[in-house]
């Protein structure tokens, strides 16, 4: 690939690394980061596998011999489309400030519209806005804010009742193709990368006609109770009751459990009100989603 004007700075797709080395930058790109990552071995090889990421979708800037800066990017097909997400963007410290961000960021969008990429997307912390204004010049476009809620222990002493409404429940993984939820949210909501980490999906109908659905994570260990409930996407169709039975069921409302929202869209205007109503309060942590279509 070519190299860049700026130092002496070339770029190489990331399996051109061993996964210890790409490690090793990986943490060293997000060093005093607003929220630090700093994972282990096998949570950043698990990382690939859980999110869909490509080694060799993802770019790596060197200067000379060293790696000094990365984009980890996937690639899916929904609905016809194929849609890119860049799962993180980092640089070593003593590299930051030199305007690299933005060949770096040129670099991975030619990687991604080589295979045909239409809709790229990504993810950054509210608070960062220099990162936030480098995507912007690199022609993304915040689409939504995203929530963390989080409610914890009992909110409800007992679940609203069904009435004429029914409650289904199914594995994530057979969403998967349905325009039931939208193909262009954030990466890690979406039906085939939940399913990858035991994710299901609720829904309420009436009558034979679905009134709503989510998509939510549970952990717990056999035979005991419900640890912790993630919700990640709401569809509603402006019928309020039938979306608050079906968040009481979903998040069972009436059991000590931690319950939190991940990068979830505040565009789900019902939704939230619902959720906060309930008793679930806004956390530190926001982000946006944004979006480039080719």
């Amino acid at each position: 690939m070519k190299a860049s004007v700026d130092m002496n700075i070339t770029y190489k797709i990331m399996s051109s690394l061993s996964f210890e080395d790409a490690h090793v930058l990986f943490n060293r790109g997000f060093e005093g980061y607003i929220i630090p990552m700093n994972l282990s071995f096998d949570a950043f090889v698990s990382r690939f596998g859980n999110t869909g990421l490509s080694p060799a979708l993802s770019i790596v800037a060197y200067d000379g011999i060293e790696p000094i800066g990365f984009v980890l990017q996937g690639i899916k097909e929904l609905d016809g489309q194929k849609i890119s997400w860049n799962g993180g963007t980092g640089i070593i410290p003593k590299y930051r400030g030199r305007k690299l961000g933005g060949s770096l960021m040129a670099e991975a969008e030619q990687l991604i519209k080589e295979q045909n990429v239409t809709v790229a997307t990504l993810e950054s912390l509210s608070e960062n806005k220099p990162a936030i204004a480098l995507y912007e010049r690199c022609g993304y476009k915040v689409e939504d804010n995203l929530l963390f809620l989080r409610g914890d222990n009992v909110l409800h002493s007992t679940l609203p009742s069904l009435e004429d409404y029914e409650i289904l429940r199914m594995p994530a993984d057979q969403l998967i193709g349905s325009n039931l939820f939208p193909a262009i949210v954030p990466w890690q909501t979406e039906a085939s990368s939940i399913s990858k980490i035991g994710g299901e999906a609720m829904m309420i109908s009436k009558d034979g006609e679905i009134q709503g659905a989510c998509l939510i994570r549970k952990k717990c260990e056999f035979g005991n109770k419900t640890e912790s409930i993630t919700l990640y996407q709401v569809m509603e169709n402006g019928n309020e009751d039938a979306l608050n039975k079906l968040l009481a069921h979903a998040l069972e409302y009436d059991q000590p459990v931690q319950r939190t929202t991940y990068n979830f869209l505040k565009g789900n205007g019902h939704a939230v009100s619902s959720l906060l109503a309930s008793g679930f309060e806004n956390t530190s942590v926001s982000q946006v989603f944004m979006t480039k279509f080719f």
